[in-house]
Protein backbone atom coordinates (compact mmCIF):
# COMPACT_ATOMS: atom_id res chain seq x y z
CA UNK A 1 0.00 0.00 0.00
CA UNK A 2 1.64 3.56 -0.54
CA UNK A 3 2.69 5.80 2.13
CA UNK A 4 1.93 9.88 1.81
CA UNK A 5 5.28 10.10 2.60
CA UNK A 6 6.14 8.51 -1.28
CA UNK A 7 3.86 11.11 -2.92
CA UNK A 8 5.99 13.28 -5.07
CA UNK A 9 2.81 14.99 -6.97
CA UNK A 10 -0.68 16.46 -6.23
CA UNK A 11 -3.68 15.46 -8.52
CA UNK A 12 -6.73 17.93 -8.47
CA UNK A 13 -10.52 16.91 -9.02
CA UNK A 14 -13.39 19.02 -10.02
CA UNK A 15 -16.75 18.78 -7.86
CA UNK A 16 -19.40 20.16 -9.65
CA UNK A 17 -21.87 21.56 -7.52
CA UNK A 18 -25.10 22.83 -7.65
CA UNK A 19 -24.57 26.27 -8.19
CA UNK A 20 -22.67 25.42 -11.07
CA UNK A 21 -19.42 26.56 -9.27
CA UNK A 22 -16.38 24.30 -9.85
CA UNK A 23 -14.59 23.56 -6.33
CA UNK A 24 -11.06 21.57 -6.48
CA UNK A 25 -9.90 18.83 -4.16
CA UNK A 26 -5.90 18.27 -4.35
CA UNK A 27 -4.86 14.97 -3.62
CA UNK A 28 -1.55 13.27 -2.50
CA UNK A 29 -0.19 11.04 -5.44
CA UNK A 30 2.81 9.17 -6.97
CA UNK A 31 3.61 9.88 -10.90
CA UNK A 32 3.76 6.19 -11.95
CA UNK A 33 3.82 6.66 -15.44
CA UNK A 34 3.15 8.42 -18.53
CA UNK A 35 0.06 10.66 -17.71
CA UNK A 36 -1.12 7.97 -14.55
CA UNK A 37 -0.77 8.45 -10.89
CA UNK A 38 -1.58 6.70 -7.43
CA UNK A 39 -3.87 8.14 -5.24
CA UNK A 40 -2.01 8.53 -1.80
CA UNK A 41 -4.42 10.18 -0.16
CA UNK A 42 -8.10 9.58 1.21
CA UNK A 43 -10.47 11.85 -0.77
CA UNK A 44 -13.11 14.14 1.62
CA UNK A 45 -15.15 15.18 -1.36
CA UNK A 46 -14.45 13.25 -4.29
CA UNK A 47 -16.76 10.16 -5.28
CA UNK A 48 -15.40 7.35 -7.18
CA UNK A 49 -11.72 7.72 -6.56
CA UNK A 50 -10.22 5.66 -3.59
CA UNK A 51 -7.21 5.81 -1.56
CA UNK A 52 -4.77 3.51 -4.15
CA UNK A 53 -6.74 4.05 -7.03
CA UNK A 54 -4.52 5.03 -10.73
CA UNK A 55 -5.69 7.91 -12.50
CA UNK A 56 -5.16 9.49 -15.44
CA UNK A 57 -3.99 12.81 -15.37
CA UNK A 58 -4.11 15.99 -17.35
CA UNK A 59 -1.92 18.97 -17.20
CA UNK A 60 -3.58 21.96 -16.91
CA UNK A 61 -3.38 25.39 -19.04
CA UNK A 62 -1.88 26.56 -15.53
CA UNK A 63 0.17 23.27 -15.08
CA UNK A 64 -1.32 21.27 -12.21
CA UNK A 65 -2.38 17.59 -12.94
CA UNK A 66 -5.66 17.31 -12.98
CA UNK A 67 -7.45 14.03 -12.42
CA UNK A 68 -8.94 12.53 -15.29
CA UNK A 69 -10.83 9.05 -14.79
CA UNK A 70 -9.87 6.14 -12.56
CA UNK A 71 -7.59 3.52 -15.30
CA UNK A 72 -7.33 0.95 -12.18
CA UNK A 73 -8.70 0.22 -8.49
CA UNK A 74 -6.94 0.35 -5.92
CA UNK A 75 -8.96 -2.35 -3.87
CA UNK A 76 -10.19 0.28 -1.03
CA UNK A 77 -13.37 1.69 -0.38
CA UNK A 78 -13.76 5.51 0.80
CA UNK A 79 -16.10 6.30 3.98
CA UNK A 80 -16.81 9.59 5.39
CA UNK A 81 -18.29 10.30 8.92
CA UNK A 82 -19.90 13.50 9.81
CA UNK A 83 -20.44 14.52 13.28
CA UNK A 84 -22.96 17.47 12.65
CA UNK A 85 -22.69 20.44 14.74
CA UNK A 86 -23.28 18.81 18.05
CA UNK A 87 -20.25 19.86 20.56
CA UNK A 88 -20.83 16.26 22.37
CA UNK A 89 -20.51 14.23 19.51
CA UNK A 90 -17.59 16.38 17.92
CA UNK A 91 -15.81 16.01 21.29
CA UNK A 92 -15.77 12.30 20.52
CA UNK A 93 -13.93 12.53 17.35
CA UNK A 94 -10.72 11.15 18.72
CA UNK A 95 -12.33 8.08 19.93
CA UNK A 96 -14.21 7.58 16.64
CA UNK A 97 -10.69 7.87 15.03
CA UNK A 98 -8.93 5.37 17.17
CA UNK A 99 -12.02 2.51 16.81
CA UNK A 100 -12.01 2.82 12.95
CA UNK A 101 -7.77 2.83 12.97
CA UNK A 102 -8.25 -0.67 15.17
CA UNK A 103 -10.00 -2.01 12.56
CA UNK A 104 -7.71 -1.31 9.65
CA UNK A 105 -9.07 1.56 8.28
CA UNK A 106 -6.45 4.73 7.07
CA UNK A 107 -8.42 7.25 8.67
CA UNK A 108 -7.78 10.88 7.63
CA UNK A 109 -9.42 13.40 10.24
CA UNK A 110 -10.20 16.70 8.02
CA UNK A 111 -11.41 18.25 11.06
CA UNK A 112 -13.57 17.50 14.02
CA UNK A 113 -16.64 17.37 12.43
CA UNK A 114 -15.58 15.46 9.24
CA UNK A 115 -13.26 12.06 9.04
CA UNK A 116 -12.30 10.14 6.22
CA UNK A 117 -12.03 6.46 5.97
CA UNK A 118 -10.18 3.93 3.70
CA UNK A 119 -10.30 0.33 3.96
CA UNK A 120 -9.86 -2.68 1.94
CA UNK A 121 -12.27 -3.53 -0.18
CA UNK A 122 -12.94 -7.34 1.44
CA UNK A 123 -13.55 -5.70 5.02
CA UNK A 124 -15.71 -2.93 3.84
CA UNK A 125 -18.85 -4.71 4.74
CA UNK A 126 -17.77 -5.32 8.11
CA UNK A 127 -16.72 -1.21 8.37
CA UNK A 128 -20.26 -0.43 7.09
CA UNK A 129 -21.93 -2.82 9.43
CA UNK A 130 -20.56 -0.44 12.02
CA UNK A 131 -21.04 2.68 10.68
CA UNK A 132 -24.66 1.34 10.47
CA UNK A 133 -24.66 0.43 13.98
CA UNK A 134 -22.94 3.72 14.88
CA UNK A 135 -25.27 5.95 13.22
CA UNK A 136 -28.04 4.28 14.58
CA UNK A 137 -26.84 4.98 18.14
CA UNK A 138 -25.08 8.07 17.91
CA UNK A 139 -25.86 11.35 15.50
CA UNK A 140 -23.14 10.64 13.18
CA UNK A 141 -24.28 10.85 9.60
CA UNK A 142 -21.65 8.76 7.00
CA UNK A 143 -21.48 7.91 3.41
CA UNK A 144 -20.12 5.46 0.80
CA UNK A 145 -17.44 7.82 -1.43
CA UNK A 146 -16.44 4.88 -3.31
CA UNK A 147 -19.43 5.26 -5.73
CA UNK A 148 -19.75 8.05 -8.14
CA UNK A 149 -21.97 10.42 -6.31
CA UNK A 150 -23.66 10.96 -3.00
CA UNK A 151 -24.64 7.65 -1.55
CA UNK A 152 -27.45 9.37 0.72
Amino acid sequence: MPLRSESDAEVWFALPSDSGDVFWEGLNAKIVGSDLAQVNAVPAWVYGVNFGDTVATVRSAEGALVGANVSQRGDQATFRIWLGEDPELAATWLSIVARYAQRGCLVDPISENLIALSCPDVRSHLIRDLLIRDGQTTALVWEDGSAAGPAH
